[in-house]
């Protein structure tokens, strides 16, 4: 992780300076220490810019094909703490290694639609099952975050962080169905942390009206 703290160093202020993000409750993610962290999936920018609020380490699943581009980007994205994963399939070793990484009480950043959203609009696309998976097998907390928008250069945006969650109700289920169930309670809560962030961003160009 020290290859990933030097490049966030020297990186992080252009970030700030060509996709400004305004993170709402960050005190949120200092909630608990391991935890699976959601966010909607706009570009390619978004783990990039989610680095601002994991300082020490970012691990993060990322599809399998950025890890192929050459021998640099393979070597690059497993040092700055990225896992690769082959979308649909039960990839056994991504999963071993997102487990790894909530067992040792730390955080995962995971796109829980699994790819970008390129319809233009600002819905949630279907969630996949793997973040109730993990957060179930590893009794480990769910801290959703939402962007507003899809990131531009040179255009303030806002990811509002919500409160942290468990399954609890799912723990001790063994049946076949608990995965779909949870994933939907996962999916509301992102839903609900969407319209509180649209709330707030409302209400400040409301003032700014005033």
């Amino acid at each position: 992780m020290s290859l990933y703290r030097f490049v966030r160093f020297f990186g992080l202020p252009f970030v700030r300076i060509f996709w400004p993000t305004k993170f709402i409750n960050k005190e949120n993610m200092d909630k608990c220490e391991g935890a699976v962290v959601i966010c909607n999936h706009y570009s390619k920018l978004d783990g990039i810019i989610m680095a601002k609020i994991f300082k020490k380490e970012l691990h993060v699943l990322i599809k399998k094909e950025a890890f192929a581009e050459s021998k640099f980007s393979n070597w690059f994205l497993r040092k700055c703490g990225g896992i690769p994963i082959s979308r649909g399939d039960a990839d056994l070793s991504a999963i071993k290694g997102v487990l790894r990484v909530l067992k040792n009480n730390k955080k995962i950043l995971i796109f829980p639609e699994g790819t970008r959203n390129k319809t233009g609009t600002d819905e949630i696309q279907e969630f996949k099952d793997g973040v109730s998976m993990f957060s179930l097998k590893t009794k480990t907390p769910i801290i959703p975050i939402i962007l507003y928008k899809c990131p531009k250069i040179c255009k303030k945006n806002y990811a509002y962080i919500g409160e942290p969650f468990e399954l609890t109700e799912y723990y001790d289920r063994k049946d076949r169905e608990v995965y779909t169930e949870a994933t939907e309670k996962i999916f509301n809560e992102m839903k609900a942390t969407q319209e509180k962030c649209y709330e707030y961003v409302a209400g400040l160009k409301g003032k700014k009206k005033k």
